[in-house]
């Protein structure tokens, strides 16, 4: 049997965990990383793991929304960046958005394909809870943005498509070539921003 924690040890192992799965899961991914390793990396047994998590990939999701928080942080502090127009803002706000998101291992691991098989090994409300976190900051930024100069016309969940589809470009900025995508998501970024102020217009597609 694991041996017992007192409540000091038991947050500087919760701390540990996050801090050691951040490296290791950024470093290997979640697949190649095992709970031997991570239990190791902080001087615990693979049968005291599991008094702090039921799997590899319930550590996974609290260090990615821990590095959420964070970059969600830093998104809604560039909004209040001066710029020359609201689209340039806009505009500015999505480009760095993604400069940062490039400087975040984690994240970048969990938008590489590990959203699915995370999915099936968590328990169902909290996969719910993650949508309904990502769900409320688009409502947060669309916000901001509203109360900071920048008139965002589309809703939130419009928002969410547009770019969730800029992500999935980027991450084939290595099969595309980082130039040629560098060019072409720039264009993007700047229709995107003008899409969401209203200052172009997508007629309905037809049936």
């Amino acid at each position: 049997m694991p041996k017992a924690f007192t409540d000091q040890e038991k947050k500087q192992i919760e701390a540990g965990l996050l801090e050691q799965g951040k490296k290791l899961f950024s470093q290997y991914g979640l697949k190649k990383t095992s709970i031997e390793e991570l239990a190791a990396a902080v001087g615990i047994s693979k049968a005291a793991f599991y008094l702090f998590y039921e799997s590899k990939e319930a550590l996974f999701m609290d260090v990615v929304e821990q590095a959420e928080q964070q970059y969600r942080q830093l998104m809604l502090a560039m909004i209040d960046q001066p710029g020359e127009t609201p689209r340039a803002r806009l505009t500015a706000v999505f480009k760095q958005a993604f400069s940062l998101w490039k400087t975040i291992p984690v994240l970048q691991v969990f938008t590489r394909g590990e959203y699915e098989r995370i999915a099936q090994r968590l328990p169902e409300e909290k996969v719910r809870e993650h949508m309904r976190s990502d769900r409320d900051f688009l409502d947060q930024l669309v916000a901001h943005c509203r109360s900071a100069g920048i008139p965002i016309v589309i809703s939130a969940e419009e928002m969410s498509g547009l770019m969730y589809t800029l992500f999935f470009a980027v991450l084939h900025e290595d099969d595309l070539g980082p130039s040629s995508l560098t060019a072409s998501l720039q264009v993007m970024l700047e229709l995107a921003a003008a899409y969401c102020l209203g200052e172009i217009e997508i007629s309905p597609q037809r049936t």
